[in-house]
């Protein structure tokens, strides 16, 4: 009981984040970011923003499951690329469902159409910007490495918050897009450890 009461007062806390973000936060950010995020500076964040692609992290971790499970057999590896891809294509899922039913108009429609808020059920590019995949993808990988590898997931949050902050910066997010993102990483690779073979976690 005391666990789901944590988990139901984490998450009024969470809406109410967002809540904010999308009042008070979201659009004057978006603006000072289209002003002053130009050149070099935009440049540094493009690149990083690459960092939370999900296609790279799916292949290579399908790639070295199969690798370590029929070629070099080594169970250990094996199931930890396999919950790297689990985790990736997971936090990828979810986030295109909430994506299409969100319909959240992205930044360039404020600044072209003076278009804000949500549309509900819409695949068009510019109508799914609420949560941000790539920070699902890096916030999901962050989480997955503070479980394989904990000594080294200090680096892992720190990549995921430069991504999230790069999708900001390059203006195709909204602050609270980048929050929802995070979450949905989060929450997905913690609910697949609960289904996870804990076996595999050794360190």
């Amino acid at each position: 009981m005391k666990y789901y009461w944590q988990s139901f007062r984490i998450s009024i806390g969470i809406i109410l984040l967002l809540a904010g973000s999308y009042q008070w936060i979201d659009r004057p950010v978006a603006r000072w970011v289209k002003s002053e995020c130009v050149g070099e500076v935009n440049t540094l964040f493009v690149a990083i923003t690459q960092l939370g692609g999900s296609t790279w992290y799916l292949v290579g971790s399908a790639v070295a499951f199969g690798f370590f499970r029929y070629v070099k057999r080594y169970p250990l590896y094996a199931h930890r690329f396999a919950f790297v891809f689990a985790s990736v294509a997971v936090s990828g899922i979810a986030t295109d469902i909430i994506k299409v039913i969100a319909g959240r108009f992205r930044p360039e429609k404020w600044f072209n159409e003076g278009l804000y808020g949500f549309d509900f059920f819409h695949v068009t590019a510019s109508m799914i910007s609420f949560p941000s995949g790539h920070t699902a993808t890096a916030f999901s990988l962050a989480m997955v490495i503070s479980k394989l590898y904990p000594k080294y997931a200090l680096i892992g949050w720190a990549i995921a918050l430069a991504v999230g902050i790069s999708r900001v910066m390059v203006s195709m997010h909204y602050v609270s897009d980048v929050i929802a993102g995070a979450m949905v990483g989060v929450v997905s690779v913690h609910l697949l450890v609960i289904y996870w073979s804990p076996k595999w976690f050794v360190r």
